[in-house]
């Protein structure tokens, strides 16, 4: 048995990934089951409900299983008993990761905005039929990723995915799928501060040190006025707890393309020269893996 495994605090590409790579692999002969490490956002729940598929059951340990990584290459977003397990694939669109095999691999990691769109390729590359409920669940997990192809992230790759996928999940307006989407993707009522920053947040080793990053989506920023002080003190509170170098949250204005970078830790001071009156302002970034981070790291280095 195969486990197909996202990363920690799964988005929708990383819930989604799994269940159409657990699909490719029982396409193949092999046995193969999606799970995943985290609860799901109100997006992913959203696509999945759109595919009527059921959510993958939660990871409970990989240590002497075979495991394929999707969406991720790196340890601190594996699960926590990674090194007792065999890693035997790794598909993903971000960069290469510190993950170390014992054995050969089958490795999948290409410059596009999704790693559903790689799923895509696979599928037919290999001549696998693609069901509706997959069709469904790549074409959300594209459109989620590339913020409707407004993303730098987005490429002509997943354009042409989407494009070849949106009549095989009997989408024909797919504006009105991505509207829906999106309303879905930016809901964050009754979140408390500690869920919004965990919504999706991720661990990079830097300098050797850990450093957090966390994304909130928005339609406007005035959706979280009233909880910055909260989420200030979340990102601080991880600081605390975890001895990181640095807790961030980029809270994204999807609309406007805009992000105010809210930061804690250590290496504060060298961020403060960037804010303008107590206030870190991004101007054209929407994507923490393109823009936020490189960023972050040209800075701090």
């Amino acid at each position: 048995m195969i486990q197909v495994v996202g990363h920690k605090n799964p988005d929708s590409d990383s819930i989604c990934s799994a269940l159409v790579g657990a699909e490719l692999l029982k396409a193949r002969g092999l046995e193969a089951k999606a799970v995943r490490q985290g609860e799901l956002n109100r997006e992913t729940q959203h696509i999945l409900q759109q595919a009527g598929v059921d959510q993958p059951e939660m990871c409970e340990g990989v240590a002497g299983e075979k495991i394929w990584l999707v969406d991720y290459s790196d340890l601190a977003q594996a699960p926590d008993d990674v090194a007792e397990a065999e890693i035997v694939g790794i598909v993903d669109h971000h960069r290469l990761g510190d993950v170390m095999t014992v054995n050969p691999l089958e490795a999948w990691i290409w410059p596009v905005g999704c790693t559903c769109t790689i799923m895509f390729n696979l599928f037919k590359m290999e001549e696998t039929e693609i069901t509706r409920p997959l069709a469904t669940l790549m074409m959300s997990a594209i459109l989620s990723d590339t913020v409707g192809f407004a993303s730098p992230t987005c490429t002509q790759k997943d354009k042409d995915a989407v494009a070849e996928l949106a009549p095989l999940a009997g989408v024909e307006d797919l504006d009105l799928f991505i509207k829906e989407l999106l309303i879905a993707k930016t809901d964050i009522a009754g979140l408390s501060a500690a869920e919004l920053v965990e919504k999706d947040l991720k661990a990079y080793p830097f300098k050797e040190r850990d450093v957090v990053v966390g994304q909130i989506e928005l339609a406007t920023l005035e959706q979280v006025d009233s909880m910055i002080d909260e989420l200030n003190a979340d990102l601080q509170r991880r600081c605390d707890e975890d001895g990181l170098a640095m807790a961030a949250l980029m809270l994204t204005d999807i609309t406007t393309s805009t992000t105010r970078l809210l930061y804690k830790g250590e290496w504060n001071e060298t961020l403060d020269t960037h804010a303008k009156d107590g206030v870190l302002t991004m101007e054209n970034t929407l994507s923490r893996k393109k823009q936020g981070w490189p960023w972050l790291q040209t800075v701090l280095a």
